[in-house]
């Protein structure tokens, strides 16, 4: 009780330190403030410092020039203030955070907009979030049917009551009729090439769904969610295949960046600096971190882009992680101790790379860039690849440049209390370019130090498209 009355004494402090930390044209801070010296990448303010200001009530001389926005003021604040009490490395701890066998965070919806919703009520799994990105035609069935196996179903799963068993039951025969009542009309969106396929598909889904059912009879939860899962795959197979070209323009000026007109999937190896350390995860001990990445181009072309080069290039082999502090890890400055040397990559032409912000609303046909959605005049506007799933990709850029992400980025370990999923602070601030699918539970034990020993494109490089010269 007393820790707790002390933090909501200090609260409005550290409300304030974000407040001038963050806000945008501000000379409140000393560039010493910044946990990389040129103070790229900064997603909060150097932690102790901060947080000794704002306990002893101190406040750096205001600028003369300094403009205060209120609206920004407030969100970068708690931003900050988040920031600054983020506990280190304890997120899978947290019993809010559901993490869904060894590989991915289970979902909890699909269909609804989730801004100001609790975050038991967003959407946390990675590949379900990644389905609904897909820029298939509205309306289709293929939608209800995986509706039905991802928003009600987890929840019914997860219940105490052995009710859930029928609600289970009859959410999955829901999905059963539509996918064999509805199959002309799901293929009606299928390119005539791709038609004779995607019936087969379907028609194995069918078969899942019924297997599924005499599963569920059987109450055995962990094939239940195997096999929900192997359906729901292929459910995102079918849909991918409506998708016959790219679906926008992405604006010229950016022509001289890469650009990714799809989605690639990335294996990447992560080893501890020291080869007799060993990943501790849950009591079970790891070798090596092995991830795989969906880059999701559909939705950040510009960004995706730029990673995929960087990974298939080999730039981030044998770089070591440069910031693991329960709330991000990140990577990706060339030379994070020298600060006479670039912090980013170089165009073809010598200049320096800088990405616009990328940010994909659900409202929207193609991505806003170079403006937050805050400053876009939506601060509740959501995007599509929101921040609410532990293993977010996100670039991190300097706090008072929202156009200058170039190589470094980071995992977001998402944590229900501080970034609240369908209402936290990051969402539209921050270019996200896809999530971790396969091995995010080994994100808890990645350190300062370790090295990502290799990473690869294994499909997709076929989307990638070449910068062309301005």
């Amino acid at each position: 009780k007393s820790r707790m009355a002390s933090w909501i004494r200090s609260f409005p402090l550290l409300l304030m330190a974000g407040v001038n930390a963050f806000a945008p044209s501000s000379s409140f801070i000393p560039t010493s403030f910044s946990p990389l010296r040129d103070g790229r990448a900064s997603l909060r303010p150097t932690n102790a410092r901060f947080a000794a200001m704002a306990m002893n009530q101190q406040r750096p001389d205001v600028d003369a020039g300094f403009e205060f926005k209120p609206a920004s003021a407030l969100v970068n604040g708690f931003l900050a203030a988040s920031l600054i009490l983020t506990p280190g490395l304890q997120v899978l701890n947290n019993p809010f955070l559901s993490s869904g066998g060894d590989a991915y965070a289970q979902g909890a919806t699909s269909r609804k907009s989730t801004r100001g919703a609790p975050s038991t009520d967003a959407n946390k799994d990675p590949e379900s979030v990644l389905r609904l990105a897909l820029p298939i035609p509205d309306g289709n069935p293929i939608r209800e049917a995986q509706a039905s196996l991802e928003m009600s179903f987890d929840k019914a799963l997860r219940e105490i009551r052995n009710e859930k068993w029928q609600k289970c039951a009859s959410l999955n025969r829901k999905a059963y009729s539509i996918v064999t009542q509805k199959k002309n009309d799901i293929l009606k969106n299928v390119p005539e090439a791709r038609r004779t396929a995607a019936s087969d598909l379907l028609d194995e889904i069918s078969k899942d769904l019924g297997d599924l059912g005499t599963t569920i009879e059987k109450k055995d939860q962990p094939k239940i969610e195997r096999d929900k899962t192997l359906a729901l795959r292929k459910i995102g197979l079918v849909e991918e295949m409506m998708i016959e070209e790219f679906p926008y323009s992405i604006p010229k000026e950016y022509a001289n960046l890469p650009q990714l007109k799809g989605r690639a999937v990335v294996k990447m190896t992560i080893k501890k600096a020291d080869p007799s350390n060993k990943f501790d995860v849950d009591g079970k001990i790891y070798d090596q971190a092995d991830f795989t990445l969906v880059v999701d181009g559909f939705t950040a072309p510009v960004t995706g882009g730029n990673f995929v080069e960087l990974v298939n290039n080999g730039f981030y082999n044998g770089m070591k992680v440069q910031r693991s502090d329960g709330f991000v890890i990140q990577t990706g400055d060339p030379n994070p101790d020298d600060e006479d040397k670039p912090h980013g990559v170089k165009n073809a032409d010598g200049s320096p790379r800088e990405l616009p912000l990328e940010v994909f609303a659900l409202e929207d046909k193609k991505p806003t860039y170079e403006v937050t959605l805050e400053d876009d005049g939506r601060p509740l506007s959501q995007p599509k690849l929101p921040f609410s799933v532990y293993g977010t990709l996100g670039m991190a850029r300097s706090e008072d440049n929202a156009n200058d992400a170039s190589s470094q980025w980071f995992f977001l370990l998402f944590d229900p209390e501080l970034t609240t999923a369908g209402r936290n602070l990051m969402d539209g601030r921050f270019s996200t370019f896809g999530y971790v699918v396969e091995g995010n539970r080994l994100l808890s034990n990645i350190e300062v130090g370790d090295v990502i020993t290799d990473a690869k494109v294994v499909s997709g490089l076929n989307y990638l498209q070449s910068p062309t010269k301005k």
